[in-house]
């Protein structure tokens, strides 16, 4: 049997858990989104991608318009702490 597949939500949490992780919580700083991923344990580019769309739909972070970064809101970095 298949290990079940994690839901977009899952994959949003790890990904927003590893920025935080990764900025030492601090306001405006943005990451490469494929260290981050990998940080997160996230490998595939399509679970990537339901990450960012789930996390950014939800407000919890950003990305950057030019590069393949990606950066916590105040409503990221607050779900983070909040653990």
């Amino acid at each position: 049997m298949m290990p079940a597949m994690p839901d977009d939500l899952e994959l949003a949490a790890r990904f927003v858990a590893a920025l935080f992780k990764a900025t030492h919580g601090r306001p405006g700083h943005f990451r490469y989104i494929d260290d981050i991923a990998a940080w997160a344990g996230i490998e595939a580019d399509a679970d990537v991608e339901r990450a960012l769309r789930a996390a950014e739909s939800a407000g919890l972070l950003v990305t950057h318009a030019h590069k393949p970064m990606a950066m916590l809101t105040e409503e990221g970095l607050d779900a983070a702490r909040s653990g």
